[in-house]
């Protein structure tokens, strides 16, 4: 459905430049396309992020559930390490094997 809002706002500009520009035909499409590119470009990193936020709230979850995580190659539970909400991370916790060790959330399996 977006990307029919997309062509529309693409139809309008291009309309818009054809009433009220004296550009050439050739450099309206290219403005048209290159906003349209810009517009795709946006919808695919706004995806891709998302996408990225679905892995860390998945990962975070497992955690919360007291699974077992793969970050970096090291064993990643709730018995040796904390979440840190606000950084979306896992703190080793004092006097185990991997004190003082941080790993990222979005780098967990």
């Amino acid at each position: 459905m977006s990307y029919l809002y997309i062509i529309a706002f693409a139809a309008l500009l291009y309309g818009a430049m054809h009433f009220l520009t004296e550009l050439s035909h050739g450099q309206k499409l290219m403005v048209a396309g290159a906003l349209l590119l810009i517009i795709a470009a946006a919808v695919a990193w706004n995806r891709s992020a998302d996408a990225q936020q679905e892995h860390v709230r998945a990962v975070i979850l497992k955690f919360k559930q007291h699974q077992t995580l793969q970050c970096g190659g090291v064993e990643v539970n709730d018995t040796q390490f904390t979440l840190s909400v606000g950084t979306q991370s896992f703190l080793a916790k004092e006097g185990t094997p991997h004190a003082g060790r941080i790993f990222n959330a979005a780098g967990c399996q």
